[in-house]
């Protein structure tokens, strides 16, 4: 059985949506800004049946977010509420994790104290870059790719050049997060630093010409600094 990559942390309770937006139209490439606090998540459509979120990482360490991109789900709708519009599932799949190695360490999808770092420690570099598919059919594609890429006892010979070839195929979306301003809180009676909040701005480019392949080239685990 191959093994599925999953890097979802655990979250906190998430704040009320923002009041309904426009659709956002489908565009190579997409720049936005915002700002989170401690506990909130930040949801954005960005088009091409996609929504960006930071997702709150529930943390010991200190706290923070981890980057996501999500596929939308439409609610049950209340027949007397129409302005309801589609959100990203709480359980929904998703599609930044596959995509941004290293893998089952610290990479650019956390603003995040984990993996070791402290709350300052995970604030000191201010950009962050991640990778995406970009449908749930390409999910599955790439899980199969990169559970072969790290566990290549679990792949037939015959299987390997199928393998490849869809590694080659499978075209990536690329983001890029700007940390414009943030807030430490420092931590009492012996507890850890905790990231309050941050501003932050985001470019995402949906056909970049990035394969699957090409992110596999080996990425050693980020060495704590």
């Amino acid at each position: 059985m191959l093994f599925t990559i999953s890097a979802r942390p655990s979250r906190c309770q998430e704040q009320p949506s923002p009041p309904a937006q426009t659709q956002q139209p489908d565009v190579q490439e997409l720049h936005f800004d915002g700002e989170v606090a401690r506990g909130q998540s930040f949801t954005r459509d960005i088009g091409h049946n996609l929504f960006f979120r930071l997702t709150p990482a529930t943390s010991d360490e200190g706290g923070g977010w981890v980057i996501e991109i999500l596929p939308p789900v439409e609610p049950a709708r209340d027949p007397a509420d129409a302005a309801d519009d589609a959100k990203p599932a709480g359980d929904a799949v998703e599609f930044a994790a596959i995509a941004t190695p290293p893998y089952h360490a610290y990479n650019d999808r956390y603003i995040a104290a984990a993996f070791g770092y402290s709350a300052r420690e995970a604030l000191e570099s201010p950009v962050r870059k991640f990778n995406f598919v970009q449908s749930t059919d390409d999910d599955q594609r790439a899980n199969e790719v990169v559970n072969a890429a790290l566990y290549p006892s679990t792949i037939g010979e015959a299987d390997k050049p199928r393998i490849a070839a869809e590694a080659a195929a499978l075209m990536l979306g690329t983001g890029q997060l700007r940390i414009v301003k943030s807030r430490i809180t420092s931590g009492k009676d012996g507890a850890p630093d905790v990231i309050a909040s941050f501003k932050f701005e985001v470019v995402l480019n949906f056909a970049p010409g990035l394969t699957l392949q090409q992110v596999l080239a080996p990425h050693p685990p980020r060495p704590k600094r």
